[in-house]
C-alpha cells in the first residue's frame, strides 16, 4: 500500500533506538523526511547510521533533553528548517516505575516533565502551521497502562491518562480543520528500555531478569513481546492521508493484553 507519505516532513521523538527508532524508520521508509532526537549524541549517530542504511530520506538529527523545556523549541526549529511539520510523533523514555506509597514528589514531577510536557509545548508549535495548511498528525506513544492502570507503575498509569485526554481535546478542537490526534498505546515489546526495565524491577521484587521477562511476555494472549516495527507501522499509517477519518482516539497494539473493548 503507498502511503503518500513522499513529500512530508515528520519529527519523531525519543528517535534513538526502541520504538520511536521504529516509527522513524518506517516513516522514512515510506518516503518521509524524517528529524529524529535523543539525548545520548552517539546512540543518536547510531541511529542515524542505522536509518541511512534502510533509507534514501532525507534525515536531520539533534541532541535534546526532552524534559528541559528550554531546549524543545530549538528541537522544533531543527525539525521545520527546511520545511514546515506535519507528522509530529511523541514518544518517550518511562517514568520511574513505583507503587503510590514509594513513588517521590521528585519522581512524579520527573514523569510530568516527561510524558506530558513535551507532549504539550511540540504540539502547541506544531499546530499553528498544521491549521494553517489544513493537513497534520500528531500521535502520541502511551501505553496500555494508561488505559488499564498498573498498580506497581502508578506515575506513568496516572500521566498516561492525561496524555489520553489530552489527544481527545486537541482532536475535538482541531479535526475540522484537517489536523488528527491520536494516541498509541504500546503493550510489552521488545525493545532495550523493556529489557532495562526487567532488570530494574527484577532488583526490587527478588525475581530472575529472565523470569520478569518472560511474564511480561506472557502477559499478553500471544505470548510474546511485540515487533516494533509493527508499530511503526501503525505510525505511518495514521500519519497518512488514509489515516484522515481516525483522530481523537486510543489503539492499543499490545497482543490483547487489554481485556476492555
Amino acid at each position: 500500500m503507498n502511503l503518500d507519505l513522499q513529500g512530508k516532513n515528520a519529527l519523531v521523538t525519543g528517535s534513538s533506538y526502541g520504538l520511536g527508532f521504529a516509527c522513524a524508520k518506517v516513516l522514512a521508509q515510506e518516503g518521509a523526511a524524517v528529524t529524529i532526537c535523543g539525548r545520548d549524541p552517539v546512540k543518536l549517530q547510531s541511529a542515524a547510521t542505522d536509518l541511512a542504511a534502510f533509507t534514501s530520506a532525507k534525515l536531520a538529527t539533534h541532541v535534546v533533553d526532552l524534559t528541559n523545556e528550554n531546549e524543545l523549541p530549538l528541537l522544533f526549529e531543527t525539525a521545520q528548517a527546511k520545511a514546515p511539520v506535519d507528522i509530529l510523533v511523541v514518544s518517550t523514555g518511562h517514568p520511574p516505575t513505583h507503587p503510590f506509597s514509594v513513588a517521590t514528589d521528585e519522581q512524579w514531577q520527573q514523569g510530568i516533565d516527561l510524558i506530558l510536557r513535551p507532549a504539550i509545548v511540540l504540539s502547541r508549535l506544531a499546530l499553528k502551521s498544521m491549521l494553517e495548511r489544513r493537513y497534520g498528525r500528531i500521535i502520541f506513544i502511551g501505553s496500555i497502562f494508561g488505559l488499564e492502570p498498573e498498580q506497581s507503575s502508578v506515575v506513568q498509569s496516572t500521566l498516561r491518562c492525561g496524555l489520553n485526554a489530552l489527544a481527545k481535546c486537541m482532536a475535538t478542537e482541531n479535526a475540522q480543520h484537517g489536523v488528527t490526534v491520536n494516541v498509541i498505546c504500546p503493550g510489552y515489546f521488545d525493545t532495550p528500555l523493556v529489557r532495562e526495565l526487567a532488570k530494574q524491577y527484577a532488583n526490587t521484587s527478588d525475581k530472575a531478569v529472565e523470569t520478569v521477562l518472560q511474564d511480561w511476555a506472557d502477559y499478553a494472549p500471544v505470548r510474546r513481546f511485540g515487533d516494533p516495527d509493527d508499530l511503526g507501522s501503525l505510525v505511518a499509517f495514521l500519519a497518512s492521508p488514509k489515516g484522515q477519518f481516525i483522530t481523537g482516539t486510543t489503539i492499543t497494539i499490545d497482543g490483547g493484553a487489554v481485556r476492555q473493548y
